[in-house]
């Protein structure tokens, strides 16, 4: 078995090891050899090994099953210790950073690298691992603009005995990369907030196109003098880089999403506080402080003047004095009325002033906001039949958040039962069957669990996936859940009794988006590697590859004719596709950040569009016809009810609104 792999270039070494490129019968892959069985060497040998081979995402090289082996050479008393890896295409940022002459990063780019880089070291932490050597020469990127994570030899497991070590102050074996690690992982006492702090150091050299050891640090704080070499970006931004690289672990995120979500505040429309962690309107003080200078110019001239030039400058001093006061009470009234006007319509407390103004044409549509008991709405679902006869206008809705599941009355707003252990994890897909009595719901935990709405229990809890459980979709005939996932599978269930009927390898990176035709017929689904594919439910064959996303593919619906496919992307754009033939019909631009969600009215005239605001569209003509204000967050999720008449949308800033369709 092992010679199988035919050695085709070294590519470098050191200390007990050698890294080789080999060919693996036809294919290119990595071979790291452990020549010295020193045992810390083989631990951290084995350790990468271990690592890998538990995370499966396109930022982490693979390692498939039997990827790392011991061999016994001819005329050897140890054996070597041998790992296998998949070999990345690209350069690491050190390198590419050389191709481009050490330019540095825009803000868009830089937001962009540093969303992904956070996604991996999620998936690493959360399986109790931390990286304890990031730097840019351990960040890979694809041709593709995918970034990886490598060199997890340095990588180290969070056990009770190892926080109990940290906890007692003994050191740990530290691994030193100058400039990139914080000052506890140099004192032997690395915590997985260190990775943060590398990574903070790793943007301030991709943004400024200097290493971290050029810049001074300062003496009182301790922290890094950088902005000055980075003009290109925002002073929110760089708050979010300054929170990574606070000197204290304890004074930084304290896991990825927390990254993530500083990243998502200060999207177009939010205003972010990473010390905080709340939005707040920002008070400019430009207009004071230029009248302020100009009148002490004017004290100034008068004491060299005569009396009556004094007498005039003063006079002027008074004149300015009381503009500026009744100027600061006009800015106060009109933030104060935003701020209650955001409050009374939106529940939205402090919003943007700008936003809140923009907002008032759109704020005749809303009918109500949910603001209490809710949460960060990951995803929304609506019972596809109202409730009881007498409310034939009623129907129920789900939503999720942080493992918790909450049900709700649309026409009443009325929190009708919650589920405040639903998952152990974040949940982010939804679906319920065709009769409303029963809803799947999936978790970055893995799982999917079916959950009886009548009685309001648990039916069934399946471990689903070996990643995050992105999607799901539920056949028009109730029998068939399909989910999708962050292991690049989508898999078909037996909904009766939750038993996997098939299993389809489906894309080259996590499938964020499902969606089935109303025939029952076609599986629709979207990954993070840009495309969008057409399969067979019935058999998984995969029919037809849908191809002309910039970027990830986050959303997907499906016309009520079965005509028209719709995707939403990272791209930023909505796209409308043939089903039939897979022939890009239009492309929807509007939006500023990426399209998370997608509706379609049942009537199948409007399609509705999530992100940073929630647009409405012409589906056939694809005119603009409405855009949507009120959340002061991204919005995750929008659904209209079967009867076409409300849309309900979710946000990140924690309320469910319920609008009239317009």
């Amino acid at each position: 078995m092992r010679g199988r792999y035919r050695i085709v270039r070294p590519l470098g070494g050191g200390g007990f090891g050698k890294t080789f490129e080999v060919d693996d019968q036809g294919s290119l892959k990595v071979l790291k050899i452990l020549y010295k069985s020193h045992p810390k060497a083989v631990e951290l040998f084995q350790q990468e090994a271990t690592v890998l081979s538990r995370l499966q995402h396109p930022g982490i090289p693979t390692v498939e099953p039997g990827g790392y082996f011991t061999f016994l050479p001819h005329n050897f008393k140890e054996p070597l210790h041998c790992l296998v890896m998949e070999k990345i295409q690209g350069l690491n940022l050190e390198e590419w950073m050389k191709e481009r002459e050490s330019k540095p990063l825009s803000q868009e780019e830089a937001l962009d690298c540093l969303k992904k880089i956070a996604e991996i070291l999620d998936k690493v932490h959360q399986q109790q691992f931390f990286h304890r050597d990031i730097k840019p020469l351990n960040i890979m990127r694809r041709p593709n603009s995918q970034l990886v994570l490598i060199d997890f030899g340095a990588a180290r497991e969070v056990t009770s005995t190892y926080l109990a070590k940290v906890g007692q102050g003994q050191n740990v074996t530290g691994i030193v990369s100058p400039g990139y690690t914080p000052p506890e992982q140099v004192n032997g006492k690395a915590v997985p907030q260190s990775d943060f702090y590398a990574l903070g150091r790793t943007f301030v050299y991709l943004m400024t196109g200097s290493p971290p050891t050029a810049f001074p640090e300062n003496p009182r704080t301790g922290k890094l003098i950088w902005r000055e070499k980075a003009p290109q970006i925002q002073p929110e931004f760089a708050d979010v880089i300054d929170y990574l690289m606070a000197p204290f672990p304890g004074n930084r995120p304290q896991n990825a999403q927390m990254i993530l979500q500083c990243l998502a505040d200060i999207e177009p429309g939010s205003s972010y506080n990473p010390q905080t962690g709340f939005s707040k309107p920002r008070l400019y003080g430009g207009n004071s402080n230029l009248l302020g200078r100009s009148t002490s110019r004017q004290i100034s001239t008068s004491k060299q003047g005569s009396t009556t030039s004094k007498t005039r400058q003063k006079q002027k001093a008074g004149q300015y004095k009381k503009l500026l006061i009744r100027t600061g009470a006009l800015a106060l009234l009109f933030l104060a009325g935003t701020q209650l006007f955001s409050y009374w319509r939106y529940g939205n407390f402090p919003a943007n002033p700008i936003r809140v103004l923009a907002s008032i044409p759109s704020s005749r549509f809303l009918k109500k906001t949910l603001s209490s008991q809710v949460g960060h709405v990951n995803a929304i679902t609506i019972s596809p039949v109202p409730v009881g006869s007498k409310k034939a206008n009623n129907f129920i809705f789900a939503t999720a958040s942080y493992g918790t599941l909450r049900l709700w009355e649309e026409n009443t707003g009325k929190l009708g039962h919650a589920f405040f252990d639903a998952h152990s994890n974040a949940i982010g897909a939804l679906a319920m069957t065709p009769d409303g009595k029963l809803l799947a719901s999936g978790s970055n935990d893995k799982t999917i669990r079916l959950w009886n709405l009548e009685k309001h229990f648990r039916m069934l809890t399946i471990p689903a996936h070996a990643g995050s459980v992105n999607a799901l979709a539920i056949s028009p005939n109730g029998q068939t859940l399909v989910s999708a996932s962050d292991d690049k599978t989508i898999r078909l269930w037996r909904l009766s009794t939750g038993q996997r009927i098939l299993t389809i390898p489906a894309h080259a990176g996590p499938v964020n988006a499902l969606a089935i035709s109303p025939s029952g017929e076609i599986i629709a689904s979207g990954s993070d590697d840009n495309t969008v594919k057409l399969w067979d439910l019935g058999t998984g064959k995969l029919l037809r590859s849908l191809v002309g996303h910039k970027g990830s593919v986050h959303a997907l619906a499906i016309s009520p004719d079965g005509k028209t496919l719709v995707s939403g992307s990272d791209d930023n754009t909505v796209k409308l596709w043939d089903l039939g033939t897979g022939k890009l019909r239009r492309t929807l631009e509007g939006h500023s950040s990426r399209v998370r969600s997608l509706a379609i009215s049942p009537n199948g005239k409007t399609l509705v569009s999530a992100g940073d605001t929630i647009k409405l569209w012409n589906l056939k003509t694809g005119k603009h016809l409405e855009t949507l204000l009120g959340h002061s967050k991204y919005v995750s999720s929008v659904a209209i009810t079967p009867d076409g008449k409300t849309l309900i949308s979710g946000s990140r800033d924690q309320t469910v609104k319920i609008w009239q369709m317009p």
